[in-house]
């Protein structure tokens, strides 16, 4: 054993295999190591689990989002690109451009509800 290890007490309890994988399970939903999940429901009597699909689910819209503003940008270019070649501004282009960049607002604004929503919900729980 290390001597610099915090904890130096080892302790020991026995389950059935059904049991294991369900301890196996439940310490992985909390993104914790084995022992680490024991201490935590030992001492504090229980462990709040977060569910981090919903987040997942998030990360994935946030992703779709930067790429509807890279969309944007990119059009934007053209339109730069066009304006400078001839001097004026199609007002089809314009149209185009000030849609995208409302639906992108809306969607940005549902997704920002949702991720504070989802926070609030997650403290609540802890606080309980």
């Amino acid at each position: 054993m290390p001597k610099n290890r915090e904890r130096k007490i080892p302790f020991q309890f026995y389950v059935n295999s059904d049991e294991e994988f369900i301890i196996r399970e439940k310490a992985a939903s909390c993104h914790k190591n084995i022992s680490a999940y024991l201490r935590t429901i030992a001492i504090k009597g229980a462990i709040h689990e977060v569910n981090f699909q919903e987040l997942d689910e998030f990360s994935k819209q946030l992703s779709q989002l930067r790429f509807e503003f890279n969309r944007i940008g990119n059009n934007i270019n053209q339109v730069a690109q066009k304006v400078n070649l001839i001097d004026e501004v199609d007002q089809e282009d314009m149209e185009v451009l000030q849609d995208e960049m409302s639906d992108i607002q809306k969607n940005y604004r549902l997704l920002s509800r949702k991720i504070l929503k989802e926070v609030q919900t997650v403290v609540r729980k802890l606080e309980e």
